[in-house]
């Protein structure tokens, strides 16, 4: 299992030190206390693809306000993880051209939530 501590500061070397990041979701670091190493890994992998642009973002054209930034000014990368036939979901939020990066991990019930905020519809993805 993985030290919640460890797993944002993985994230944050992969991203390096040019990012401001936030860690959001019910539950983030008891959900964190429950991935495997290969898990994490895997995770990483998927961060490192995205700033490598391997992996299409999801782009929204809402002009829909979310905290400082319109929904059309952020890039959506949206990860599914199962941790013992629980469903998650990883929400990785950059707004573009820009240094802040938004990291969420949750349940269902939270990623919903935090899709109707930010105007995603299935059909986004």
């Amino acid at each position: 299992m993985v030290s919640p501590n460890d797993f944002k500061e993985n994230i944050k070397k992969h991203l390096s030190q040019e990012f401001s990041l936030e860690f959001l979701g019910d539950d983030f670091d008891k959900i964190v206390s429950f991935i495997s190493d290969t898990q994490a890994e895997k995770i990483y992998s998927w961060i490192t693809q995205i700033l490598n642009k391997n992996i299409q973002p999801i782009v929204i054209g809402s002009k829909k306000q979310y905290k400082d930034w319109r929904v059309y000014e952020l890039l959506f990368f949206r990860k599914e993880l199962n941790i013992s036939n629980t469903e998650y979901r990883i929400f990785f939020i950059k707004v573009k051209n820009s240094f802040y990066i938004e990291f969420h991990l949750g349940k269902h019930d939270y990623y919903d939530k935090l899709r109707k905020k930010l105007d995603l519809t299935k059909r986004n993805y």
